[in-house]
C-alpha cells in the first residue's frame, strides 16, 4: 500500500471514541493524580517561600471630609495616596509617641498598610508582623493617631474607628484550590495527548474495512471472544462463498519455517489477524514475504474480537441482514 493511499484512509471517528472510550479513566486517574500534586507543591513550595509565620489586626476608619469648607477634599486622600500617607511622619510620629521605645520608626512603617476597597469614606488598615504583641501594640498606637490625624487637618470633619477585628494568624496558603485545579488540568491534558499519540502510533485493525482500505485483503468477518453466533455464521456463509478448498490458516504472528513454506505454496492461506493488537507493520512484512513465495492469500478473519466493540460500532444485530450462499449472496 503506497503511503498517499494510507494517508487517504482518514480518521474513523466512531473507532476512535470507541477504543479511546475505553482509557478514559487513564485521564480521569490523571487529573485526580495532578489534583494532589499540585496542592503538594503548592504546599511545600510556600512552606519555603512564606517565611515565618505573621499575625495580622485588620481596622476599619471612617473619613468626613469638611466639603463645605474643601469642596475636592477627596481628590488629596484617596484610594491611591492613603498607603503612603499611613506611613508619612505626621501619622508614624504620633503613634511612636505612645508606643513602647524599642519599637522604632521603620519596624511601624514596615508592619502598617492600608487600602480603600470601595467607598472613599472608608479606609482599611492592616498592621502585620510575626511579633504578636508588636501587631496589638502598633494597632492600639494607629487608632489614636488617625483619630489625632483627622482632629489635626481642617481637611476632615473627623476620622473614627468603625470596626476592628481581633488578632489573628495570616493566612498566607490560600490558594491551595487552584494549585490543584491547574494540577488536574495540566495533567489531564497531557495524558489525553498521550493516549491520542498513542491511538496515532497504535498500528492495530478493529474493522474489517480498515484491512480492505490498507492491503486490499478479503475479509471474511470476525471471530469474537465469546464466539457470536451470528458473526459465526456470517464467517462460515463467507468461506462458502469463496468456494476455498485448500484453505489454510496462518496467524500473522507465526514466521513460517523453511518446510511450512514448502507446504504453503499454492495453498489458500485465511489470515488470522489479532483484533485490536499491534501488528500492522508485521502483516504487512508477512504479506510481501508470502508474495515471495508465491502462496496466495484468499482472505483474512479478525480473531479474539471483542463482543462490545462489534455491537458498539455496528450497531443492534436487528438490522444485519441473514446471509445465504446459493450461488452468490442472497440479502
Amino acid at each position: 500500500m503506497s503511503i498517499k493511499a494510507y494517508h487517504k484512509q482518514g480518521v474513523d471517528l466512531k473507532r476512535l471514541v470507541l477504543v479511546m472510550g475505553k482509557k478514559i479513566w487513564i485521564v480521569a486517574a490523571a487529573m485526580v493524580a495532578g489534583a494532589a500534586l499540585g496542592a503538594v507543591l503548592y504546599q511545600v513550595i510556600t512552606s519555603f517561600t512564606n517565611g515565618e509565620e505573621e499575625y495580622r489586626i485588620s481596622a476599619d476608619y471612617y473619613i468626613t471630609f469638611d466639603f463645605e469648607t474643601f469642596e475636592h477634599g477627596d481628590d488629596y486622600y484617596n484610594a491611591y495616596t492613603w498607603d503612603n500617607v499611613l506611613r508619612d511622619d505626621p501619622i508614624v510620629d504620633y503613634a511612636l509617641g505612645v508606643l513602647p521605645k524599642e519599637i522604632t520608626k521603620e519596624q511601624v512603617k514596615e508592619a502598617v498598610t492600608g487600602e480603600m476597597l470601595g467607598d472613599y469614606r472608608v479606609l482599611t488598615v492592616h498592621v502585620t508582623s510575626s511579633d504578636k504583641q508588636q501587631v496589638e501594640l502598633i494597632a492600639e498606637a494607629y487608632e489614636k493617631s488617625l483619630v489625632h490625624f483627622g482632629q489635626s487637618l481642617e481637611l476632615f470633619k473627623s476620622i473614627e474607628c468603625w470596626s476592628k477585628e481581633p488578632i489573628s494568624l495570616l493566612e498566607k496558603n490560600t490558594k491551595t484550590a487552584n494549585a490543584a485545579l491547574l494540577g488536574a488540568v495540566l495533567l489531564g491534558i497531557t495524558s489525553l495527548f498521550v493516549l491520542l499519540y498513542y491511538y496515532l502510533l497504535n498500528d492495530a485493525f478493529y474493522t474489517e474495512k480498515e484491512l480492505r482500505q490498507r492491503f486490499g485483503l478479503r475479509v471474511l468477518g470476525y471471530e469474537t471472544k465469546n464466539k457470536n453466533p451470528e458473526e459465526e455464521k456470517r464467517l462460515q456463509n463467507n468461506k462458502q462463498a469463496l468456494n476455498l478448498e485448500r484453505e489454510i490458516q496462518w496467524k500473522v504472528k507465526q514466521v513460517p519455517t523453511k518446510e511450512q513454506w514448502q507446504e504453503l505454496v499454492h495453498k489458500e492461506i485465511v489470515l488470522l489477524v489479532p483484533w485490536g493488537k499491534n501488528i500492522g507493520a508485521l502483516l504487512e512484512r508477512l504479506l510481501g514475504e508470502m508474495s515471495l513465495h508465491s502462496c496466495d492469500v484468499a482472505g483474512c478473519i479478525l480473531v479474539d474480537t471483542e463482543d462490545w466493540f462489534l455491537k458498539a460500532y455496528y450497531g443492534n444485530s436487528d438490522y444485519r441482514a441473514e446471509i445465504e450462499v446459493k450461488g452468490g449472496y442472497h440479502l
